[in-house]
């Protein structure tokens, strides 16, 4: 659809849009609280994710997809749980189900769909990447995982549902240079990484997640916020490789997140290299997403 002209603001059409935004699945908010808990153990998540069929075929086919690189076929959710634990584990329903939600109808649409999903993919695994050098721990690299796969989830909604608006956004954005919230901002009265944290707040995320979805623009000063300056450097360095820059850093990662990453060439090379490798192996992954 795209905003008609009338007596309603694009503001307007767009804070519809998010009230008749679709539900996530029941067991989806349940493994949410579920696993919001310290007490949480591995076989309720197990038995909370296998009491969905659809949720449990998806995550399987995508924990065997080449972008995991596992060894062996994993062939239950209990060995999924095994294997990557249950908060990653958490981290993929959630990113499956909050993906799936949006769908492109013609074939350009969805072709532009692929290539923000294959962002999203590349960027999950520079924000972790980033997250380890870094030395941050174990759960915190698999937050950082989680908000590089959906900080974009509020583009994904404003293409899917205005979506010759924002083929014109990208194409004003791409011509001009500019970054695209700037060019999205006039057009829907937000931008997406503020639509991305409406979704997060309507959908019961948790806050860090709210936090990265919706910050992770920037600008930044003050403390460091390590898991949001991982999500922020792994989006620009995933635009980056998408465009086939070289060079990176290029200029469009902010002073404060630049000056707290400290990476030489040779770091900024290989989160280079790993995130060309991870946009491949994504390919097969997302055509798992619909």
């Amino acid at each position: 659809m795209s905003i008609p002209a009338g007596k309603l603001s694009c503001k307007q059409y767009v804070d519809k849009a998010l009230r008749d935004l679709p539900a996530l699945p029941a067991v989806v908010t349940r493994l949410l609280e579920v696993t919001s808990r310290d007490e949480t153990t591995s076989s309720e998540v197990e038995e909370l994710i296998g009491s969905d069929q659809a949720i449990s075929t998806k995550l399987l086919r995508v924990v065997n997809s080449s972008y995991f690189g596992l060894p062996r076929q994993v062939s239950s959710i209990g060995q999924a749980v095994v294997i990557l634990g249950f908060q990653q584990v958490r981290n993929l329903v959630l990113s499956v189900s909050a993906l799936s939600v949006f769908t492109a109808r013609s074939p350009r649409a969805r072709e532009i769909q692929r290539t923000c999903w294959e962002h999203a993919f590349g960027a999950a695994s520079a924000a972790q990447e980033v997250a380890r050098l870094k030395r941050l721990d174990q759960r915190d690299q698999e937050t950082a995982f989680l908000g590089g796969l959906l900080h974009d989830v509020g583009k994904l909604f404003l293409f899917s549902t205005f979506t010759a608006n924002y083929q014109v956004v990208l194409a004003t954005a791409e011509k001009k240079k500019e970054n695209i919230a700037v060019v999205e901002r006039p057009v829907f009265g937000y931008d997406h990484a503020e639509i991305g944290q409406r979704l997060a707040l309507a959908w019961n995320f948790p806050e860090q997640l709210v936090i990265l979805i919706g910050r992770h623009e920037g600008g930044f000063g003050g403390e460091p916020f390590p898991m949001l300056y991982c999500v922020h450097a792994a989006d620009r360095l995933a635009n980056a490789v998408q465009a086939g820059d070289s060079g990176w850093p290029d200029g469009t990662i902010d002073p404060a997140v630049m000056a707290w990453l400290g990476f030489d060439a040779a770091t900024c090379q290989g989160l280079e290299e790993l995130i060309a490798l991870k946009v491949q192996d994504a390919a097969d992954t997302i055509g798992l997403l619909g």
